[in-house]
């Protein structure tokens, strides 16, 4: 994971302070939303996750603690975190648009297989593999299938979303 640094040397509180403005005032072209986040392209190879909730805020913790300490090079690289983690700075990646690429790429004949093949990263973080066989949360860089949609763990399901009614809503793409 690469120093944080840069928050020191621009103002981290201005630089999501102008992140917050930007997304009010519909400067930036928002990718996608689900339940608890959504996602803006900030227009330099980044995207940000901002979170409508305590749900998104706890997925963008995870996903930020999942980054620092991954070694896979399986997700999305995380840039930047709020201190309050509202916002989360993200590598963009091409839309995956059918999970039969993300097999193809792991040569596993369906999610059964992919699931196994994956099932090591995610006992490790404690991630619902299920969520591994949906297009939706992956993406492409480098010609490289990466998950980009990796918050939703057991601990979040079991503290935001179960006995309460609520289940995850899946994440839409906005077609433009």
């Amino acid at each position: 994971m690469e120093n944080y640094q840069w928050k020191q040397e621009i103002g981290e509180s201005d630089y999501f302070f102008q992140i917050s403005s930007q997304i009010e005032r519909g400067a930036y072209e928002q990718l996608g939303e689900g339940s608890s986040r959504a996602v803006y392209d900030l227009g330099n190879g980044k995207v940000v996750k901002a979170a409508k909730n305590r749900r998104g805020l706890a997925q963008n913790n995870v996903e930020f603690q999942i980054a620092v300490d991954d070694k896979s090079g399986l997700f999305a690289k995380v840039r930047g975190v709020s201190e309050d983690f509202q916002y989360l700075i993200m590598d963009k990646a091409t839309v995956v648009d059918d999970i039969s690429y993300v097999w193809d790429y792991y040569h596993v004949r369906g999610n059964r297989e992919l699931f196994q093949k994956l099932g090591e990263v995610s006992s490790k973080y404690n991630l619902l593999v299920r969520d591994f066989g949906r297009a939706v949360n992956w993406g492409q860089i480098d010609g490289k299938p990466i998950i980009i949609d990796y918050g939703f763990t057991r601990q979040v399901q079991k503290r935001y979303y179960r006995g309460r009614g609520l289940s995850k809503r899946p994440t839409r793409r906005i077609d433009h």
